[in-house]
């Protein structure tokens, strides 16, 4: 019963709503981005550590003169260019929920509410599609994250979780993260191999990290520019598997650390991890499949990353992405 009431809450949130990062977007397109640690498609789901991360964006051409904030985005193209804005949040709890106190030596619980203004720019030239986002929001108590978390247990009868009191503090989110892909084989139409390189900068986390994308079915290379009319995809159906891994060095990280301000201060009766307790190596693994029809996709994969502390578990979570193109 736990479980159907689960999956009946994320159908309602991907039907109300809008294949992996990939995907090239035509004007006027919804997502909607679910990570959650109980959809783990190999066996039972989990609720530690990484608990659940929602983002909902809206994706869009420009026409005029780009103006501030949009000009901070980096552009490589004249024409191929869709725009977005998004809000996201994202939620994090120790190993045990059920535990009022500090677990001290485990995650601390933290939260994070922002919005995301990004540009995906591709010069179909050179096979480069260089995508940056600008985050701006908070983390603690404002996130609304204990709120969300214990809602969604209400709905589904799982577990309260009683250790939010214990959340990283108050703090602001300013982030400006870069990802560039480089086309590096697409012998035939049914296989594509990108590379990529990514950095993260700012208050939230600071990382940079590379790795590939192998893509291997039906679908269109998403390298060779931005479609700028609905319906217009070379293939009406394409579905395909997908694996991305990635490796990225970790200089910082404000849900584990604490935010700037917390860093700057003492807050002693605020529970944090110490910097010497961060893992800077981190390893994430996603593999998935996607189904994509001229108007709708849909993606599912499960994704696995090694340990961001020292004593933390090697954790899978699910992930399920709906697109739909107006």
């Amino acid at each position: 019963m736990k479980i159907s009431r689960f999956i009946i809450l994320i159908l309602i949130l991907q039907i109300s709503n809008n294949v992996a990062g990939q995907l090239v977007y035509q004007p006027h397109t919804f997502r909607i981005y679910l990570d959650n640690d109980f959809l783990n498609f190999r066996g039972s789901g989990t609720d530690r550590y990484f608990t659940n991360g929602l983002r909902m964006d809206f994706y869009y051409t420009k026409k005029q003169k780009v103006k501030f904030p949009s000009s901070l985005l980096l552009k490589i193209s004249d024409d191929n260019n869709v725009f977005g804005w998004g809000i996201a949040q994202f939620m994090f709890t120790p190993k045990h929920i059920d535990v009022k106190e500090i677990q001290y030596g485990d995650r601390p619980y933290a939260g994070a509410l922002y919005m995301i203004h990004s540009l995906q720019s591709i010069n179909n030239i050179q096979n480069i599609k260089i995508t940056t986002e600008m985050f701006f929001g908070v983390i603690g108590q404002l996130s609304l994250a204990k709120e969300s978390q214990t809602w969604i247990h209400e709905m589904i009868n799982y577990t309260k979780p009683e250790g939010w009191g214990n959340q990283i503090s108050n703090d602001l989110i300013l982030n400006y993260n870069i990802n560039i892909e480089k086309q590096l084989l697409y012998p035939s139409k049914s296989v594509l191999l990108v590379g990529f390189v990514e950095t993260f900068s700012g208050t939230l986390y600071n990382a940079a990290g590379a790795g590939f994308m192998l893509r291997i079915g039906k679908f269109d290379n998403y390298l060779d520019g931005v479609s700028f009319s609905p319906g217009s995809s070379k293939n009406k159906f394409q579905l395909f598997v997908f694996m991305r891994p990635t490796a990225r060095i970790v200089l910082s990280n404000a849900l584990l650390q604490g935010g700037l301000i917390h860093q700057m201060s003492s807050h002693e009766d605020t529970y944090a991890l110490d910097k010497d307790q961060l893992e800077r190596l981190n390893v994430l693994y996603q593999v998935g499949l996607n189904f994509e029809m001229s108007k709708f996709s849909i993606s599912i994969s499960q994704k696995l990353q090694t340990s961001e502390f020292k004593g933390q578990y090697v954790q899978e979570v699910g992930n399920i992405t709906t697109v739909i193109k107006l």
